[in-house]
């Protein structure tokens, strides 16, 4: 739409074809420009803290760091970026710690593109903040 805001995003997920699929979602949902991606922790980090992104969408079980150390560092180098976690993993620990770490919102993959890239805006621009979603 014209003049609505075109938010920023770093996706870090160690499977192509998941960063892929979130590239393609996010072109065609929603306001979004994908500006890099990283297929581990620790390139996660320092991209976040080079490109000061909108929203960082980060994996949990990565090579080199996890999206679990990845976190605080994000939220330390990053303070304005949100940090969304899509990961596989669907308990209720894993989401405590993500959440207690500093992530904004946890999703489980497999969650409607449509429907996050509504929870991604919802989160930038409003400020609304869901926990968790499945």
């Amino acid at each position: 739409m014209v003049g609505e805001r075109v938010l920023s995003v770093l996706l870090a997920d160690d499977h192509g074809d998941i960063i892929e699929m979130l590239r393609f979602a996010f072109s065609v949902y929603g306001s979004f420009e994908v500006v890099a991606s990283a297929s581990d922790g620790r390139e996660a980090v320092k991209l976040a803290i080079d490109l000061q992104p909108d929203i960082a969408v980060v994996d949990l079980m990565m090579p080199a760091m996890s999206g679990f150390d990845a976190i605080p560092l994000i939220r330390s180098g990053a303070p304005a970026t949100r940090i969304v976690i899509l990961s596989a993993v669907d308990d209720s620990r894993s989401r405590k710690l993500a959440l207690e770490a500093g992530a904004d919102l946890y999703l489980v993959k497999g969650v409607l593109p449509r429907e996050m890239a509504r929870m991604l805006s919802d989160l930038v621009l409003t400020g609304s903040e869901h926990t968790a979603v499945q």
